[in-house]
């Protein structure tokens, strides 16, 4: 084996030193034997689906009205899904789900309250609920 690489060596630098005329001999194609050839099991990563936040579904969401009150709201559709203690009469109800890594759906509606009475509603981010059901 010493050999072998020791003239290829040679072969290389000498081949280098002649003119672009001379061709380079090719090597012989080494192969494994069959009881070295191993492959590498296949492994596949585990993705979980992921549901964040408030699952809503939009025949409810359409049900909401102004002037109803936070208890019928919740009964309508849960509780929200952040309670920012800065803005106390605004109720945000945010959804991120993945399924496989794959981001699924992501939609956001905002209620302000004024008091105990529904007085804003913001329904502009619901477009993904509405494209998925």
């Amino acid at each position: 084996m010493k050999q072998l690489t020791f003239l290829t060596l040679i072969f290389v630098l000498l081949s280098g030193c002649s003119d672009s005329t001379t061709k380079i001999p090719e090597l012989p194609k080494f192969k494994m034997p069959s009881w070295l050839d191993f492959s590498m099991p296949k492994v596949e990563l585990y993705k979980p689906t992921i549901t964040e936040g408030s699952d809503l579904e939009i025949e409810a969401v359409k049900k909401i009205k102004i002037g109803m009150t936070k208890d019928a709201v919740i009964n309508l559709i849960g509780t929200p899904s952040i309670n920012d203690p800065f803005h106390k009469d605004q109720w945000d109800y945010i959804h991120h789900s993945s399924i496989d890594g794959e981001k699924l759906a992501h939609y956001r509606l905002t209620l302000i309250f004024s008091g105990n009475y529904l007085a804003e509603i913001d329904s502009s981010g619901l477009d993904e609920l509405t494209n998925s059901e």
